[in-house]
């Protein structure tokens, strides 16, 4: 065929097209296609730390982006104040810094306080990115950092402990969203239903004073509480033992403390252990001996330790327990958002839950604890079995209250010893934990676990979303960080 010029001029036009359809501007967005009018794009598409731009950085670390915030971590050591970010954004659009213009691979940034990069499109708009770098263990933080994306977690604190001494703290994202206030090593956390171990270790300690006995029975005219409930009571009642109560085999179903039925709410705890008692639960559903995982179980065993020792529950256990210890940032939690703590995180909810809707302070030992995660980790060591740090119980007190609870069956009736006293045991997915124990209340995420290899580690985040894949990850995620020392 010959080709006559008309021909000509389409192949060189053909030609032309697929040059400039298979050719990429490294500084223009893929997607972001060239029109007549001025580009709107005002996106931060990637940043990072490249080495060869910063001397103190050995290799290039890359951030985690999610929800218009920046998350990235360089090695100990690394100056934050003055390091050299890489980014893309538009041709055209600018960066700005604290109203200065930045350039990606040539600006150096103060990276050691909260950065807000603010990127304007040729066509005026705008977008702000906040950057929240720090030192740490790259490997460690990128794990958290998208476990925070997938789950919308605004702060989480994480701690490791070795041979009973602390040997990673992580502290990531926001405390306080408006305030842009960091979360920080000592940040205070909701334990949720983490506060059952402290509970436990109450119990615990008493019974090594001699003062109760694991067996004991709580109710009726010989229990631990016949002066506050008296005998008027379904018989049920009266057979339930300190050892039920924390192994969840007393046979309540029904939950006073953080309950979704109505009826309960602003009354005292121990006005809704009476209802409970006397108006709504004869102990009909299941029997004594079989387990069922309810917050009713450990309000009764603060009002237990109260009892016993003439205290409130967490006086006791801050004067008598943890204050001899050096453990301080330990504290009964409180119900309203204006009652936040000095270093204490705000809660945030997700798909319309309240995170100020529980009332913490009636039900503290059940899921009303906070703590930082360095006072967890310290109290771990002392709670551990292992010789360098003296342990608050004795051997075999530790033991027991981490061993199944023999004879226990489930609620199908098939044999279980997945839950000790207050703390979990025996989950095949996690063999190298000895004792663990999550939490979950409306803006409160948290799990802490002791090892066989003596790694204890402990993760709280101060939101919780309902995908519910989400306490297996972080779950996984402690074991998988763990393994790492």
């Amino acid at each position: 065929m010959k080709l006559n010029f008309k021909h000509f001029s389409y192949l060189l036009l053909a030609a032309g097209m697929l040059l400039v359809g298979c050719s990429k501007d490294s500084t223009t967005p893929e997607g972001d296609k060239p029109s007549g009018e001025p580009s709107s794009n005002n996106s931060l598409n990637s940043f990072s730390f490249k080495a060869q731009k910063n001397s103190s950085i050995s290799s290039n670390v890359t951030g985690v982006s999610g929800a218009g915030i920046i998350y990235i971590t360089v090695k100990d050591g690394v100056n934050l104040s003055t390091l050299v970010p890489s980014f893309q954004i538009h041709e055209k659009a600018v960066a700005k810094v604290d109203g200065k213009v930045i350039k990606s691979d040539s600006s150096v940034v103060d990276f050691s306080k909260t950065v807000t990069i603010t990127v304007t499109a040729e066509n005026g708009s705008s977008a702000s990115y906040m950057v929240l770098a720090k030192n740490g263990n790259i490997t460690i933080d990128k794990k958290i950092y998208n476990f925070m994306v997938r789950h919308n977690i605004p702060g989480i604190s994480a701690a490791v402990s070795k041979d009973e001494q602390t040997v990673y703290v992580g502290a990531y994202g926001f405390a306080d969203k408006s305030r842009k206030k960091r979360v920080n090593d000592s940040t205070l956390f909701r334990l949720a239903s983490m506060s059952k171990q402290h509970a436990a270790i109450a119990i615990m300690t008493l019974c090594e004073k001699g003062l109760i006995s694991l067996d004991d029975t709580v109710f009726g005219e010989n229990g631990i509480l016949a002066k506050e409930y008296g005998n008027e009571m379904h018989s049920s009642w009266k057979s339930i033992t300190l050892r039920d109560l924390l192994s969840h085999t007393s046979g309540i179903s029904e939950d006073c403390t953080f309950p979704s039925v109505s009826g309960y709410s602003g009354m005292p705890i121990r006005d809704r252990i009476t209802r409970l008692m006397m108006e709504r639960e004869k102990i009909t559903k299941y029997s004594r001996g079989t387990h069922d995982y309810n917050n009713a179980n450990f309000s009764i065993l603060g009002i237990v330790v109260e009892s016993v020792t003439g205290k409130k529950f967490m006086q006791y256990l801050k004067e008598d327990v943890y204050g001899p210890i050096g453990i301080e940032d330990i504290y009964g939690g409180n119900n309203d958002e204006s009652e936040t703590m000095e270093n204490e995180t705000i809660y945030y909810g997700q798909d319309g839950k309240n995170p100020y809707g529980n009332n913490v302070e009636e039900g503290v030992a059940a899921g009303g604890v906070v703590a930082s995660t360095p006072a967890l980790m310290k109290l771990m060591a002392h709670i551990d079995g292992q010789p360098k740090v003296t342990d608050i119980l004795r051997p075999e007190t530790i033991n027991e209250m981490c061993t199944a609870k023999a004879g226990m069956t489930n609620t199908s009736g098939n044999a279980y010893k997945k839950y000790a006293l207050g703390w979990r045991c025996n989950y095949t997915d996690y063999p190298s934990w000895v004792a663990f124990h999550g939490g979950t209340l409306a803006g409160v995420c948290t799990i802490w676990a002791r090892s066989k290899t003596n790694v204890n580690g402990v993760i709280l985040c101060n939101s919780r979303s309902y995908n519910m894949s989400i306490d297996d990850e972080m779950w996984d995620i402690l074991e998988e960080i763990q393994a790492m020392f």
